[in-house]
């Protein structure tokens, strides 16, 4: 793959903090391949688990609110990409987040999929799962998956002058 052909980036997102995050770095990359980018939103399906022998039944749920909700919030995050300067659409379905990433991926044949994570690990990673790390193992094009992060990361390059911060020493000068 190289990033001349890249034509549409898939950005899926929860509205959350780390989906704020992956878009900022989907926004930069759009601006310097000049691709579209798309924004999915999933809605689970309301499920419940149920006692073996059984597995999972979809529940029909009126979700008729959240569905508008998530539908105006996912415009604003287009008109925010538009007004980046890129092209943008967004789209919205039902059912389990992962999958339908995957599927949307596939369907709209995305060049890139650009998915933030929550770095969940221990228990919850076990209850919860990870959408990213499903999305890295079943997409049909390449995945940067954005860690979440707390602090500003400095950026050093070979020309800066500010000190390394674990070695103590100018960047470039041996330790």
């Amino acid at each position: 793959m190289s990033f001349r052909d890249l034509k549409l980036i898939l950005v899926p997102t929860d509205f959350g903090l780390t989906s704020e995050r992956a878009l900022e770095v989907a926004i930069d990359l759009g601006r310097l391949t000049r691709a579209s980018l798309e924004i999915l939103h999933v809605n689970s399906e309301a499920i419940w688990v149920v006692p073996p022998p059984g597995d999972v039944m979809v529940s029909p749920v009126d979700v008729g609110e959240a569905l508008a909700e998530s539908a105006a919030r996912l415009e604003a995050v287009v008109a925010r990409v538009r007004e980046a300067g890129l092209t943008c659409s967004g789209s919205s379905e039902v059912g389990r987040t992962d999958a339908e990433i995957v599927e949307y991926a596939r369907k709209r044949q995305a060049g890139m999929i650009v998915v933030g994570s929550h770095a969940r690990h221990g228990l919850s990673h076990a209850i919860m799962g990870s959408v990213a790390e499903k999305v890295v193992r079943h997409a049909p094009c390449p995945v940067l998956v954005v860690p979440p992060v707390e602090e500003p990361v400095p950026v050093l390059r070979p020309d800066d002058e500010t000190p390394a911060i674990e070695l103590g020493v100018p960047f470039g000068q041996p330790a």
